[in-house]
């Protein structure tokens, strides 16, 4: 388009902006505010490619923001048809994506973009963007274009009230090669974080309008900015309440003044290099976001010619290379049938395949990486090629390589191994499409053993067969064997520090339930592995690492442990004076029903802080006196102790003692506490007349121990989760009986806690069997 101040623009004073975006409630949005810039402004929106063209066929178009991804026509398309128009190409063109992914900004350069701007973006941004456009259409006899590649540097924001302190760090991070933007009070600060998203910010505490910990909380608590690390830089607030407080809410660094310009700076670069990863682990998990919507595209797709355009396509989009090919290999893996896309003017180069490289991808089952096209060996290339960098990845079907994927470029040393494990990610989508348009019926199969892994991606997932043997293991899996190879359709390996982890596959099949429980790896890492049974005989474990919040997990139990230790007091006062009430002097029948209400609910309290207390108690392995006793006698005390409670509700408990002692190493107390747990909750789950047996069974190395009832029964579906803590079986039957949940989680810690585990098996309206085992304590040679 012709620069508005050239006599050759007839309506110099009037700017055209178009809008494009597939949700309209967006472009309207955004036209709305575009249209707030002044009256000379007409704006144009379209929820399509095909839509814009038809706006503006017959109208010129000085600024253009487009989305990326849109139906049937993409930004990019119509930013190059845009470049054709009759009325001619837009003086601003902004590219608007939600993937910050490799090579994108390098296509948009290429096709003349002045920005490509990666979303979450404000309407306020947008007029921003168009504000200064329009400035420097008024200035310029060419439009201005801002730089789309080269590495950024660094933006810090400054947030104090002083301006000498502003002028001094401002300094200090120009020196070190920082951009940086300053802000004067709270409100600014939060403004200009929204605004300018910085890399860091260098906030003060005792600001106008807003002090520094309620900024801190509002930045932590928007997601749009909550990444962005922070340090507090204060000369005020020195207490060490007062740097806890800021660390609490989520300061990632509290610097107090005045400060070691060495040290301010090396703290500052250490947060950036931290920013920097972490930036690369959300793009990259920006990146794989694609993968569903080109699998979705591939998928609706059976006809293999149509499949390799619309993947090549969107390949070649997405990284920014000039040609894209994909080669289907026949049988002997030498014929070749290519297809192939290229995007620019620049002529395709016919691929021509060597066998070496074919080899070479099928010993390795790996991509290549070529930097130099005209040295590689495994590449061939004429010496007037334009192509001078490629990388290739495999297409690998179930059994064998059906192709390669290749994307070329006209740089050397373009690609990298990011490119690549995107590129192979998208290769694996492409070779099941292509095998569900040759195989459909041999791929189904496949595709529901997939399923498993797909649902529970973001966890360490293994499958075995009703043998043992791993035959399905994903990304995350693989990382969990550090010290050897491991191999499909073969067992792990024994000895090697896994028994407990394959001990607890065992139990499960066995036992045909569900278990879950915590292994120890042979790097020491802790996982919770939670192992569920599959139809063909098979099992599902997924691990999860919990190392991490041990420490969180001690720190909390001994917070439990104190509160629950303070509010006996309170509770245990409550209780006394209103046992004292009757005795301060008459009481009438309504006072009386008070309090026995108080009475009531302090015994509840009373035992729900017990249970609290020892559940805490156990965690953190506190006041264990394990001592050699007969379980034998210490069951026959807990019958005697709980007959009285059984013949009140016409019930009877039978425990048949057994001839030989059944000797165990272990705490009385605690032992005591389970057994009361389980027989209590089995009078209590049990109707009048009902029964409970309590038996034993000594075998060479454990005794089990079952609790058996005929009462109401727990449903399958709620058996896992009965050991939780808090969690309650919730029925039209039970719903009258007084509990807190915490029961049966105190009998699963004391059961593991001496070695032992508890088993629950249940029906409906016919009864609960709890067995407990325990280790034998095997007698001294």
């Amino acid at each position: 388009m012709v620069p508005m101040n050239t006599p050759d623009n007839t309506h110099a004073d009037q700017v055209c902006i178009l809008v494009v975006d597939d949700h309209p409630n967006t472009a309207n949005t955004l036209a709305r505010a575009l249209a707030l810039l002044g009256p000379s402004v007409e704006v144009i929106s379209a929820i399509s490619g095909h839509e814009a063209l038809d706006k503006v066929k017959n109208k010129g178009v000085d600024i253009l923001f487009t989305d990326m991804i849109m139906p049937e026509m993409t930004g990019l398309e119509l930013i190059e048809r845009m470049q054709k128009h009759p009325g001619g190409r837009p003086a601003f063109t902004y590219l608007v994506t939600a993937y910050d992914v490799p090579g994108l900004k390098v296509t948009a350069h290429r096709l003349k973009v002045n920005e490509v701007i990666v979303k979450p973006v404000r309407p306020e941004r947008i007029c921003q963007i168009a504000t200064q456009a329009m400035s420097e259409m008024k200035h310029a006899t060419q439009p201005t274009k801002k730089p789309v590649g080269g590495k950024k540097k660094f933006k810090i924001l400054v947030a104090d009230d002083r301006p000498d302190n502003v002028t001094l760090l401002a300094r200090y991070l120009e020196y070190e090669g920082y951009d940086q933007v300053s802000a004067v009070d709270g409100v600014d600060a939060l403004e200009k974080v929204r605004d300018e998203l910085p890399d860091l910010v260098l906030l003060d505490v005792n600001m106008p309008l807003k002090d520094g910990f309620a900024v801190l909380e509002e930045i932590r608590a928007d997601p749009a900015v909550a990444h962005i690390p922070v340090i507090i830089l204060t000369a005020a607030r020195l207490d060490p309440s007062d740097v806890q407080s800021g660390l609490n809410l989520g300061a990632d660094d509290y610097v107090t003044k005045p400060f070691d310009r060495h040290e301010l700076m090396a703290r500052i670069r250490t947060k950036l290099r931290v920013k920097e990863a972490e930036d690369m682990i959300r793009r990259r998990n920006r990146e794989l976001n694609l993968l569903p919507e080109i699998g979705k595209e591939l998928s609706a797709r059976t006809d293999i010619k149509d499949l390799a355009a619309v993947l090549l396509k969107r390949t070649v989009e997405t990284l920014g290379a000039i040609q894209g090919d994909m080669i289907i290999l026949q049988s002997t893996k030498r014929a070749q049938q290519n297809y192939q896309v290229s995007l620019f003017p620049t002529p395709s180069q016919e691929l021509e395949i060597s066998a070496s490289l074919i080899d070479h991808i099928e010993k390795s089952h790996q991509g290549v990486i070529v930097d130099d096209a005209l040295k590689n060996p495994l590449w061939l290339a004429d010496q007037n090629t334009s192509i001078h960098s490629a990388v290739i990845v495999p297409l690998y079907g179930r059994r064998t390589l059906l192709g390669l994927l290749i994307l070329a470029h006209e740089q050397e040393n373009y690609f990298n191994m990011e490119h690549m494990l995107l590129l192979q990610a998208i290769a694996s989508q492409a070779a099941i499409a292509i095998e569900n348009a040759h195989l459909y019926a041999d791929v189904a199969h496949e595709q529901k053993r997939l399923a498993a892994i797909l649902q529970y991606a973001a966890e360490a997932i293994l499958m075995f067969d009703a043998q043992g043997k791993l035959c399905l293991l994903n990304p995350a899996g693989e990382k969990l064997f550090t010290d050897f190879k491991t191999h499909m359709n073969e067992p792990l390996p024994k000895e090697r520090g896994y028994d407990a982890f394959v001990s607890l596959l065992n139990d499960a099949q066995q036992s045909h339930l569900a278990k879950s429980g915590e292994v120890t790896w042979p790097d020491l890492r802790t996982f919770v592995a939670l192992i569920t049974p599959i139809e063909d005989g098979g099992q599902v474990a997924i691990l999860h690492d919990v190392s991490h919040f041990k420490d969180l997990e001690k720190v909390k139990n001994e917070f439990i442990a104190t509160a629950s230790h303070d509010l006996k007091n309170p509770i245990t006062t409550i209780s006394g004076f209103g046992h004292l009430l009757s005795q301060a002097g008459p009481l009438n029948e309504q006072q009386q029903d008070f309090v026995r209400r108080i009475l009531s609910a302090t015994d509840t309290m009373s035992e729900l802080v017990q249970n609290m207390m020892s559940l805490a108690q156990i965690d953190l392995e506190a006041h264990e006196k394990h001592e050699t006793l007969d379980m034998a006698l210490l069951l026959a005390e807990m019958a005697n102790e709980f007959n009285p409670q059984a013949r009140e509700k016409q019930q009877e408990l039978n425990y048949a003692s057994p001839v030989s002692p059944l000797p165990v190493s272990g705490d009385p107390l605690q032992l005591r506490q389970l057994f009361r747990n389980l027989i209590g909750n089995a009078i209590k789950y049990t109707p009048n007349g009902g029964n409970i047996v309590i038996n034993t069974l000594a075998l060479q190395d454990e005794i089990t121990i079952k609790v058996q009832d005929n009462g109401y029964g727990i449903p399958a579906s709620e058996l896992p989760f009965v050991f939780n803590r808090f969690y309650r079986v919730r029925n039209s039957k039970t719903e009258d009986i007084e509990g807190n949940g915490l029961g049966l989680a105190i009998v699963k810690s004391i059961a593991e806690q001496h070695g032992g585990q508890v088993n629950v098996q249940s029906e409906i309206d016919q009864g609960t069997i709890f067995s407990v085992s325990l280790p034998i304590l095997k007698k001294q040679q």
